[in-house]
């Protein structure tokens, strides 16, 4: 555990090393306070102008959920874009042979971050959410997203061969939270479609509380992790 520690240290010191991926990390405060500041400004506006108060009150779940998504995401992000630096150096191979070993790594440079951005998503929706949550349901949500990035960071390193096609692959594994949008905007069995997307089993539990949705949320992150670890490690041992 020391030595996977240590790795993840050394995630740390690149990371503040790079002012972009520092951005990134800074990136879901940033939304946050513009839907906490700019949210009931437009609707103020809205009021105003058409006469339609509490415009996007139906619609402040899928803004609180943006965050608990973009959260994890932009950390998974950030320890992806890491890893492809790492890869191109040839550290990971160095590594592999040190007591930290391929698995103290990937716990590292995945598990850890995951844990971390569970963490500030909590902190980010109980300073900006708009709608109101019951704490236990703000945990599950933030674990839930938190597990679904982890298959970003897979994504990410596994089929990008350096740090430009990351960035336009980062882009790409977003559509992985558009199901998030569904539940909301369909409501016939169309919407199921999209169920092989780990964000529209989020949104339905959101929805509607329950061990079902809670389940599928689970197993539906955990499919997409198995199956793209399968060539997240292919790639690790090439």
């Amino acid at each position: 555990m020391k030595a996977t520690m240590k790795s993840f240290k050394m995630l740390v010191t690149q990371v503040s090393k790079d002012g972009i991926l520092l951005v990134v990390l800074f990136a879901p405060i940033l939304m946050g306070l513009l839907f906490k500041l700019g949210v009931p400004l437009g609707e103020r506006i809205i009021a105003n102008n058409l006469g339609k108060e509490d415009f996007f009150k139906d619609y402040y779940v899928l803004f609180d959920l943006m965050l608990a998504v973009m959260t994890p995401y932009m950390f998974c992000f950030v320890a992806s874009m890491t890893m492809l630096d790492e890869f191109d150096s040839n550290i990971i191979n160095h590594l592999a042979i040190t007591p930290i070993r391929k698995k103290g790594y990937l716990i590292s440079r995945l598990i850890f971050p995951s844990i971390i951005a569970a963490l500030a998503s909590l902190v980010i929706l109980l300073i900006f959410s708009l709608n109101k949550w019951s704490f236990a349901m703000m945990i599950i949500i933030c674990l839930l997203t938190s597990l679904m990035s982890i298959s970003v960071s897979l994504i990410v390193f596994s089929y990008s061969h350096n740090k430009v096609e990351g960035m336009a692959i980062a882009k790409l594994s977003g559509l992985v939270i558009i199901g998030m949008f569904i539940p909301y905007s369909i409501d016939n069995n169309i919407q199921y479609v999209f169920s092989i997307l780990p964000s529209f089993w989020i949104a339905k539990f959101q929805m509607e509380p329950g061990i079902i949705f809670f389940l599928l949320s689970m197993i539906s992150s955990i499919i997409w992790i198995i199956v793209l670890y399968k060539r997240f490690i292919k790639k690790l041992s090439s």
